[in-house]
């Protein structure tokens, strides 16, 4: 297994330095020439919780922060390509029944308070990744044959922040079956980065994270098996939470695998543009699991304990991590040090072997979903299919299906030997981090990449699916832009079930360094 993965990533790495030049020569997209459409209505930049409170005090109402939303997506959606289904009109109406509910209180502050407790999130609009089942939309997936499919009823964590309260306004692009780095598919095609549309919004959760960063959308529900949430949300300069496994329902979302344990590697989680609303929202999405989580518990950020790697790259043949990423970690680190924060630099122990060990970890799944029509396809005529145009499946998916077919190479005796080793692995940064410590990570080794460019970085998704393996919760922070106005940013990493550090470090890094920022 150890050769074939370095094998794969050598090939990988040697297709990444062919394609380079090529890709920035043809340059996909064509630049933008006119400025990114400014924000002008100042309720598109108000975060979900205050603006729940406005809506409650009536201060504001529902129909005109839904309707300010919907006239934002209408004016960008044709630069990022990031909606495949609206549910405007219904919105609207479920935006003057919030307001009605809340006139029913008429001014009580005892009815207010119970109004908050049951829906804190009343009015607000919300946006829905499309794999995740929102009624009567869109559950396509991205695949051509099943284009016309739709949700029969929300998925569970969907269900959740509409009892809360949330009024989704759509659900929004993912790759195909959520199965590749980018968001395109056949059917909607593809999602552009808002800082730039010669570059990925990234996936799966692209859609979300596009909407998110073009100030389109004020919150979203993600999923994320490998990095779905936190390098789309890294690409666009906005934040996402991975949680701690099997504290979210996955429940309605598709594709979906039927392991007893898919629950452990696939997280439902928020997507937001300011920190200060992960902590509602998570807690919206967890149910009753949140009190495992106790957020409400305060964090004393003073006291949080500041782990960094010692090392980078993660394993041989790794994508060299940026300059940029490099010094997005190093401010992050210097501001809490500066702070007086403990702070420590880690090499832990199999670290290095991230890429071998997720690999394994995910390979033991069972009856993983298919996106093809025969239960046993062949790739390399699917290949020929893909480029003779014959094909309803884009390349990507032929790809991502070629790599997960390495499974059948790898001897059961590699895989316990890197199943062990990631149970080493996750109980060495459970006990270092503890309950009061977070560990400062890359989530990606480059800002947003140019479209196609995914194929020779995949290697880099490691940084983040390892979490996935080991179970530990985390969440990407923006941390700023480079030089070519692209977000960066890191990950913070807590212990398992301590998202709650995560999130309290996240609004410390969003007071230091801004956060996010509407593209120009």
């Amino acid at each position: 297994m150890e050769l074939l993965l370095k094998v794969v990533a050598l090939i990988l790495r040697v297709l990444n330095v062919l394609l380079g030049p090529i890709l920035a020569w043809l340059g996909g997209e064509q630049p933008r020439t006119e400025p990114f459409p400014p924000i002008r209505d100042e309720l598109l930049r108000v975060p979900a919780t205050e603006l729940a409170e406005r809506i409650r005090r009536r201060t504001v109402s529902s129909v005109d922060v839904v309707r300010t939303y919907v006239l934002r997506i209408r004016a960008v959606n044709p630069l990022i390509n990031a909606v495949v289904e609206e549910r405007f009109e219904a919105a609207i109406g479920e935006a003057v029944a919030a307001d009605e509910r809340v006139a029913a209180c008429l001014g009580d502050e005892s009815q207010l308070a119970e109004l908050a407790r049951q829906a804190p999130l009343l009015g607000v609009p919300l946006t829905v990744k499309e794999s995740c089942s929102l009624k009567g939309m869109s559950l396509g997936g991205g695949v051509v044959r099943r284009q016309n499919l739709t949700a029969s009823e929300d998925g569970e964590a969907v269900g959740r922040l509409r009892a809360a309260g949330a009024i989704p306004l759509l659900v929004s692009n993912t790759p195909e079956f959520c199965m590749a780095f980018e968001s395109y598919n056949y059917v909607t095609g593809r999602t552009l980065n808002p800082y730039d549309p010669q570059r990925s919004a990234a996936g799966s959760s692209g859609g979300e994270g596009a909407l998110l960063g073009a100030g389109a959308s004020l919150c979203g529900i993600g999923s994320d098996l490998g990095g779905s949430i936190r390098i789309p949300a890294l690409f666009c300069g906005v934040f996402g939470h991975k949680p701690s496994p099997g504290i979210v329902p996955i429940k309605g979302h598709m594709p979906v695998c039927d392991d007893a344990h898919f629950d452990q590697f696939l997280s439902l989680g928020p997507m937001c543009r300011y920190a200060k609303d992960l902590p509602l929202l998570l807690e919206v999405m967890s149910g009753p699991n949140a009190s495992k989580l106790r957020l409400a518990d305060p964090v004393d950020v003073s006291k949080v304990k500041i782990y960094y790697p010692q090392r980078l790259n993660l394993t041989v043949n790794a994508v060299p991590i940026a300059p940029e990423i490099r010094e997005s970690l190093r401010t992050a680190v210097k501001h809490f040090q500066d702070k007086g924060n403990y702070s420590e630099p880690l090499n832990f122990r199999y670290f290095c072997d991230s890429m071998q060990i997720a690999s394994a970890s995910l390979q033991t799944l069972k009856e993983l979903p298919n996106v093809f029509e025969s239960k046993n396809p062949s790739l390399l005529w699917e290949l020929v299919k893909v480029v003779s145009r014959q094909s309803e499946h884009t390349f990507a998916t032929i790809f991502m299906y070629f790599l997960s077919a390495t499974k059948a190479t790898v001897s059961t005796e590699q895989r316990m030997k890197y199943l062990k080793m990631g149970e080493e692995l996750k109980q060495d940064f459970t006990n270092k981090l503890g309950t009061d410590g977070v560990f400062l990570m890359p989530s990606f080794p480059k800002p947003a990449l140019r479209h196609y460019e995914s194929f020779g970085h995949v290697t880099g998704f490691m940084y983040t699916m390892i979490f996935n393996a080991l179970g530990l919760p985390a969440t990407q922070v923006p941390l700023g832009f480079n030089r070519h106005g692209l977000p960066v940013g890191i990950q913070v990493v807590g212990g398992p079930n301590q998202d709650r550090l995560c999130l309290a470090v996240a609004q410390e890094l969003e007071k230091a360094f801004g956060g996010w920022q509407a593209p120009k």
